[in-house]
């Protein structure tokens, strides 16, 4: 409720502020003016991330690709959401938000946003040309006026939210194989609590991480697989648009939940950890399973290799499990993953466009680096980069992305995996693997391109919120599986209905 209140406040305060209000980059007749590389320092905001984002390596190449300086910014890890709207609210001066969709689909409601038909027919036509009609709409109004610029997620089929274990400790108590069904997860968290006792978190999670374009979920949907849950807002095979809770199998999903926290499988702080918790208490050896992505596998393996000899072999990874009767479904994550935007009081609106062509224009060099130094051709043509100095000088590039060449992208994206052993042995073994071996437990995300909506940005996060927060009550023993129908009410109230009723016509438009 606090965060809700807070929210509303901000929201209320930023319509004012919003409402009408020319850029102050265009002239008198309206035309907004190019000052040019070397003319201008663009301010750019960006979401959280574990490192300075002014003094990456990256900084200076991407001057010296653009000819543009520019100022970095990034929103903190906590509240990411209310200081954002509350930054934009006051009159922030930022040229460049980065945003990911639902933020961006806040702003658009807001009013927030200047209109970039005119500047991209301008300055973007890299851009444009390298996004498909679709995304496009997606980031469109009813009218066709765009409001903002894409980073498709570069992988269509990704497992990018799983688990990682360490195979040590695993097979100390017996066990020699990483589990691929519901059953098999649940005895082997029973197995370990009966070998080790509270001698080590069994499970920390859960893991959340904005970057990599997923559900912001208070569990792991790599345990929502095996009940044929995907995501909050799902389309039956009529067509119809239903909220998660509304499921089948979400009460024996969140009785699943809660019995493995209450025997004690689960970290008993799971409600109050962060990102940065789980991954201290897997990097420091205190947990012995941890909710992860690619970026805790970057961040732990290797620290856990120089601190405790540990090697590769000792950890596994867990991809999506199946239940009983075999269900197992993993949403795909085609998707717009960042969105980038130009506020209304940007004074650098049309260099803040020309800015991102340009490096869309030199993506290969930005994200990849120079052919024979940081990266070589196969014989097939697929990228394989020289590591460590690919590492070194262009592993944070993907952080400073407005837009790719979305088409080009494809076929680069891998290589960038393949900067660290740690992510990349878990991407084999979690999605490579997943995609030769199950293929089919992949469903569309129906909603990847759905173009901004009002109801949908006032009303998602709350709803999101309070999901996670019952299910966490739930887990916590505080809320039983029988307050579901209590739980529906107050999300009829908080405006389930109408975001269902907004999800349903862009469905029915199809």
């Amino acid at each position: 409720m606090k965060r809700f209140l807070l929210t509303l406040l901000v929201l209320v305060c930023a319509l004012s502020l919003f409402a009408g209000g020319k850029s102050e980059s265009a002239d008198n007749s309206g035309t907004m003016t190019l000052k040019g590389p070397g003319n201008v320092t663009l301010k750019r905001l960006g979401y959280n991330i574990g490192f300075d984002v002014n003094t990456s390596y990256m900084v200076p190449i991407m001057e010296e690709s653009t000819g543009y300086k520019v100022e970095y910014f990034a929103l903190p890890a906590e509240n990411a959401d209310e200081k954002l709207l509350m930054e934009v609210a006051s009159g922030t001066d930022y040229d460049i938000v980065n945003l990911d969709v639902d933020q961006w689909r806040t702003l658009v409601s807001n009013g927030a946003l200047m209109p970039l038909n005119d500047l991209l027919d301008q300055y973007g036509q890299d851009i444009l040309k390298g996004n498909s009609e679709e995304t496009w709409a997606a980031l469109s109004d009813e009218n066709g006026v765009i409001y903002g610029v894409p980073y498709m997620y570069p992988y269509d089929t990704e497992v990018s939210n799983f688990m990682v274990a360490r195979m040590d400790l695993l097979r100390a108590a017996g066990i020699n194989e990483i589990p691929e069904t519901l059953d098999g997860f649940y005895d082997m968290l029973v197995t370990l609590k009966d070998f080790y006792g509270d001698e080590y978190i069994i499970l920390a999670g859960p893991y959340v991480n904005s970057s990599n374009g997923c559900n912001s979920l208070s569990f792991p949907m790599v345990i929502a697989s095996a009940f044929g849950i995907y995501s909050d807002w799902m389309v039956d095979e009529d067509g119809k648009v239903y909220y998660m809770s509304e499921h089948e199998n979400f009460d024996e999903l969140i009785s699943f939940l809660a019995k493995c926290a209450f025997e004690g499988l689960f970290d008993p702080d799971w409600a109050a950890n962060t990102t940065s918790s789980v991954q201290e208490k897997f990097a420091s050896g205190r947990a012995i399973i941890a909710c992860a992505d690619r970026n805790l596998a970057q961040y732990c393996i290797p620290a856990m290799e120089a601190s405790m000899g540990l090697v590769n072999d000792d950890f596994g990874f867990i991809s999506a499990l199946e239940g009983e009767d075999g269900t197992c479904t993993y949403m795909e994550s085609t998707s717009i993953g960042k969105v980038s935007a130009v506020l209304k009081k940007s004074k650098n609106a049309a260099d803040a466009i020309n800015w991102i062509n340009l490096k869309v224009q030199d993506q290969l060099f930005i994200n990849i680096g120079v052919e024979g130094v940081h990266f070589t051709y196969d014989e097939d043509g697929s990228i394989n980069p020289i590591n460590p100095i690919f590492a070194d000088e262009r592993g944070d590039s993907y952080y400073y992305l407005d837009a790719t060449d979305a088409f080009a992208f494809k076929d680069q994206w891998p290589s960038r995996i393949r900067k660290s052993e740690a992510q990349w042995i878990a991407f084999e073994a979690t999605t490579i693997d997943v995609n030769e071996e199950r293929p089919e437990i992949f469903v569309p995300n129906d909603f990847a391109y759905m173009p901004a909506s009002a109801n949908y940005a006032r009303y998602n996060t709350t709803l999101l919120n309070s999901l996670n927060d019952f299910v966490l009550q739930v887990m916590a023993g505080s809320r039983s599986v029988n307050d579901v129908s209590t739980f529906m009410k107050d999300w009829k109230v908080n405006g389930g209905e109408d975001v269902r009723a907004d999800l349903q016509a862009y469905i029915d438009a199809q």
